[in-house]
């Protein structure tokens, strides 16, 4: 539905009967607004607007014009037979526009002249003028018939938007045709006064040859036609081909009134050659001065020759006699006539007549004439004085080629450089190109570097008009004042106007690069600059000047603005703020007193502390690492930024940092652990790796295997190792019982490399009860290496080798039954229900003696497996075990025997 703001045809009709001076205006609005819709469904096969304009489009695409016609035809019965589809309201237009014609007043014709005129021919708007031109025809209104049948001939071959086929305006151009042609076969005396009322309204771009009314008229005696359009274009003499002749020698008022009104030449030039064919003595008699003042306003150039032949010709018109006649403005405005006849009449008259122009009219000659009238007016300013002329008017003289050389010769050298002020010279920088040149030369060639103000370059930047040039690239102002202005200092030019322009989409880069480096900005407000870091498009800028030392110290930054800074999420603000903080600030510059031991509790805190955000974290922990008197040089920021350490060793102690390295959060253990690597053995912590081992953080659990693997090697960074005497044995065999698998192998690692300080038979029988197989398999392999008998039976030998192996260090049984009888004792031993405590201070196993039992079986089977010298000692042992009462004890006994047996066939066992 319609909104408030659109127009309807009630409006209209109110605006029609107030004889509104813009009806035409609200007509036109009124058709270009879109269709209303109905919110009620259409009925079964009806059609609306839309569908009555496809089958409009479907019928005027029929080859042959008959089917054109009777699909236009019957379309239109269809869809006006319609009763319960409501026609749109544009179809009211049709009556509207008929009442205005009834209405007859010159409001109302000069609303439909208008319309005829303009309007695109659209439904609604055509049913009416239509109409009206049928009614125009009955009465003989020669203006609307005019108006109306120039309209239908030119419309054929336009390019605006209508409705109308082009079938119809041929039919209706015939038509004017037509009548124009019975009425000059019927009544010759009115057919010239309505044939000029069509001819006047064609305009200078017509394409004569397209037409066929003003053809016709013109030159319909040629011949050369069909039944569609003429074959050739308008002939030079237009009276000798014109149609019906003798209808154009009655009177000369029809042709006078055209030479009046027309706006084409073709037109002008019809009614001049008929002027002289027919009315000689019309000419010498009642050509009057106002009448010739008229025509010399026409922009016509064969008014312009017949107004310029009029007056060589009569003695009364005589140079000499034009200005008392008043023709002496009149001849003037030939100076810019589309007649070159015409003004070289006016200029040899002005030169004799008019040597006082104003400058003002010279100047609008050079702006729109022709180049002969511009040369004339050239010449004349050339001898005037300029000083007369005065700077404002020499400076709009650079502007036009013919007066360019003059003005600059006169601006250089009629008047100093202070004459030319400082407004007149931006002033051209907005002119035309000769005055932008013209200005930069001198600005150049008069002044040094930098010796006019920084201010007349910043005003010629703010300038309005600067927005005539593209914005998608730099102008040539801003190209001659950024050289200029590049020769101040960034304190002369102002930091205010400097940070307004850093983003500048052409001057930015340019803005940028001196306030880079600038050593001092009077007047820059650090809080503006803070607040501008906060917005994208400055960022940039303003932390480039806000690590500026030169501009700014960290004192007006402020600790707790660059500590919020590095808490935001952006990188590229905290990452500014970690930056400026390593760079620039002591550790006591963190404590509200100065104080450093103050300061350092403050990082520590920032470092560590729970309801710390990570990017303050971060920042911390490497202001921490880079200042750490023996960790600090080695970091890359140090390197990176020259750092120097700040802090003492003293403040890196054991309860702070030992505590983080069991912290949930990575960064937190990774910043301990840098420094926990450097200070273990300083703390006297080096006692305590056994705790990391069993850390959830498997970094944390690294320290502790490079202290524990490391032990004894050469080479190894004895802060964070320990030494083989500092092992300690208990607490290693403690380790083989931790939930963490590389822990108990680290574990079992270290009891195979230093045994002969850390082992023992007894210990090893402790490990075989671990419930884990690969450490208990590792024991039993190693009592078997490391305690194997010192007298083996005769022709035993070692699995693999020719002699058993010497092991240094360690307490080797007597003889085969001595193991056997260690091996028994751990079977028959070992306690029923679960052991209450550890053996020789290792941790506690809550597990029942018959797992235990079941475990070392199952152990001494896998070795025994392996090693047929093994299955031999331990065989005899598993075969006692078969007599047990327990009845999962000489089950896996018994089964372990026949596994070693199916094993080594050949070895009596």
């Amino acid at each position: 539905m319609a909104t408030s703001a659109e127009l309807n045809v009630a409006d209209l009709q109110r605006l029609a009967r107030a004889e509104a001076p813009d009806l035409a205006e609200a007509v036109t609005a009124f058709l270009a607004q879109p269709e209303e819709r109905s919110d009620t469904p259409l009925p079964q096969g009806a059609i609306d607007f839309n569908g009555l304009r496809s089958l409009l489009a479907q019928a005027q695409s029929r080859h042959d014009a008959e089917g054109r016609r009777a699909g236009s035809r019957e379309a239109w019965q269809r869809f006006l037979a319609q009763k319960d589809v409501p026609l749109p309201p544009r179809f009211a237009l049709a009556e509207l526009l008929v009442a205005l014609y009834e209405h007859n007043t010159h409001a109302s014709r000069s609303t439909l002249f208008q319309l005829a005129r303009e309007a695109n021919l659209n439904f609604g708007l055509w049913g009416g003028l239509k109409r009206i031109y049928k009614l125009a025809e009955q009465r003989h209104d020669a203006e609307m018939f005019g108006v109306l049948a120039w309209r239908f001939d030119v419309e054929r071959h336009s390019g605006q938007g209508r409705e109308v086929s082009l079938g119809t305006l041929t039919y209706l151009r015939r038509r004017a045709w037509r009548y124009l042609r019975h009425l000059g076969a019927a009544v010759p005396e009115l057919y010239p006064q309505f044939a000029v009322e069509v001819l006047r309204h064609y305009t200078p771009d017509t394409h004569w040859q397209h037409t066929w009314v003003a053809m016709h008229v013109l030159a319909h005696g040629t011949g050369k036609y069909n039944a569609q359009s003429f074959t050739t274009g308008v002939p030079s003499d237009l009276v000798k081909h014109r149609a019906f002749p003798d209808a154009w020698k009655r009177s000369p008022e029809a042709l006078m009134r055209l030479l009046d009104t027309c706006q084409a030449d073709e037109a002008a030039r019809f009614a001049i050659q008929g002027l002289r064919k027919d009315f000689p003595e019309v000419l010498r008699s009642q050509v009057t001065p106002a009448w010739l003042e008229r025509l010399a306003r026409r922009p016509l150039a064969s008014a312009h020759d017949f107004l310029v032949e009029t007056l060589q010709g009569a003695p009364e018109f005589h140079q000499g006699k034009l200005r008392a006649l008043g023709l002496h403005e009149a001849v003037l405005a030939l100076l810019v006539s589309p007649s070159g006849k015409a003004r070289t009449y006016a200029i040899e008259y002005a030169r004799a007549h008019a040597q006082d122009l104003q400058p003002e009219r010279l100047a609008e000659l050079l702006a729109s004439a022709p180049s002969d009238t511009q040369a004339f007016a050239s010449a004349v300013l050339e001898k005037r004085n300029p000083r007369e002329l005065g700077v404002d008017f020499l400076g709009r003289l650079l502007a036009f080629k013919p007066t360019n050389a003059f003005a600059a010769k006169a601006l250089e050298q009629a008047f100093d450089r202070a004459d030319l002020s400082h407004r007149f010279l931006v002033d051209l920088f907005y002119g035309s190109p000769e005055q932008l040149k013209w200005v930069k030369d001198f600005i150049e060639s008069k002044y040094a570097a930098a010796e006019l103000p920084a201010s007349f370059y910043k005003e010629l930047l703010a300038d309005p008009r600067h927005s005539k040039f593209p914005t998608y690239s730099i102008s040539p102002v801003e190209q001659f004042s950024l050289k200029a202005l590049g020769a101040y200092s960034p304190s002369a030019i102002g930091a205010d106007w400097l940070l307004d322009n850093a983003i500048h989409p052409r001057l930015g880069g340019t803005v940028k690069k001196w306030l880079m480096r600038a050593e001092a900005l009077p007047g820059l407000d650090v809080e503006r600059v803070k607040g501008l870091v906060f917005n994208a498009k400055y960022r940039e800028v303003a932390l480039a000047l806000l690590g500026n030392r030169k501009l700014f110290g960290p004192r007006q930054l402020t600790v707790p603005w660059l500590l919020a800074l590095a808490r935001r999420a952006d990188p590229a603000l905290h990452e500014f703020a970690h930056r400026y903080l390593l760079e620039n600030l002591s550790p006591g510059d963190f404590s509200e007193s100065g104080d450093a031991g103050a300061g350092l509790d403050r990082l520590f805190e920032l470092a560590l502390g729970a309801k710390q955000p990570e990017p303050v974290r971060q920042f911390a922990q490497t202001y921490l690492r880079c200042h750490h008197p023996v960790i600090g040089p080695e970091q890359p920021e140090s390197k990176s930024y020259q750092l120097k350490p700040k802090a003492p060793r003293k403040a890196y102690t054991a309860e702070r940092l030992w505590p983080a390295l069991f912290d949930t959060r990575d960064d937190v253990r990774r910043f301990a652990l840098a420094v926990t690597r450097a200070e273990l053995r300083a703390w006297g912590y080096h006692v305590r790796v056994y705790e990391l081992a069993e850390a959830d953080a498997k970094e944390v659990r690294n320290l502790a295997y490079d202290a524990l693997l490391h032990a004894g090697e050469a080479g190894a960074d004895e802060r964070s190792t320990l030494k083989p005497e500092e092992l300690d044995a208990v607490k290693v065999f403690t380790l083989t019982e931790s939930t963490k698998r590389n822990t108990r192998e680290v574990a079992v690692e270290l009891i195979r490399r230093h045994y002969a300080r850390l082992g023992g038979a007894e210990r090893l029988a402790w490990l075989m009860e671990s419930a884990d197989r690969e450490v208990g398999l590792f024991a039993v392999r190693l009592l078997w290496e490391k305690h194997r008998p010192t007298h083996l039976p005769e022709g035993w030998k070692p699995a693999g080798a020719t002699e058993a192996p010497a092991v240094g260090g360690t307490e080797r049984f007597a003889n085969v039954e001595a193991l056997r009888a260690f091996v028994r004792r751990m079977l028959f031993g070992l306690p029923p229900g679960r052991s209450k405590e550890g053996r020789e201070g290792l941790v506690a196993r809550r597990m029942s003696a018959s797992t235990a039992k079941r475990r070392i079986i199952e152990l001494v089977r896998d070795l025994g497996l392996e090693d047929p010298s093994f299955a031999r000692v331990v065989a005899p042992v598993l075969q006692e075990f078969t007599g047990s009462l327990a009845k999962g004890e000489w089950q896996n006994c018994l089964a372990s025997l026949v596994q070693l047996r199916a094993a080594h066939p050949g070895v009596p066992l």
